[in-house]
């Protein structure tokens, strides 16, 4: 019985290990298949399939600006100011809590509109990365 008692903790406790380190992998920004927290990761996982398309975030779309390309992301985005909430840049670098497009992914309280992406919302791990990439000073990466 004491065994059996010693192969249950060993087993609970060898799942915790790898619960917790990959909780730590995804709030790095890293994905399994070892995805940085980049501009250029962000982009092609969600600006490009998810923001930058027809009708929404693309030049005559009915978003104000267009999230398309790497380079119109992180001109419209980076140190711009959020035509909704004035006081608050769309993208804050190392300021994730204060990007508006942080609080318009994650339906904060107080966003104007609606939150983003219309139709859906992001998954953690996206957020994560978007959060991990402004953070880490929201490079041109």
């Amino acid at each position: 019985m004491a065994e059996i008692r010693r192969d249950f903790r060993a087993t609970v406790a060898f799942v915790l290990i790898l619960t917790f380190a990959s909780a730590c992998e995804h709030s790095r920004g890293i994905a399994p298949e070892g995805r940085q927290a980049t501009l250029s990761n962000v982009q092609a996982a969600i600006f490009s399939p998810k923001c930058g398309v027809t009708g929404c975030h693309v030049p005559g779309g009915n978003a104000p600006m267009s999230l398309q390309t790497l380079s119109e992301s992180f001109t419209n985005l980076v140190n711009a100011r959020s035509v909704e909430i004035t006081t608050l840049g769309r993208v804050t670098p190392s300021d994730p809590d204060n990007s508006y497009l942080v609080q318009k992914v994650e339906d904060a309280p107080g966003i104007m509109g609606q939150r983003m992406p219309v139709g859906g919302q992001l998954s953690s791990f996206e957020i994560g990365l978007i959060r991990d990439w402004i953070a880490a000073g929201a490079s041109n990466n």
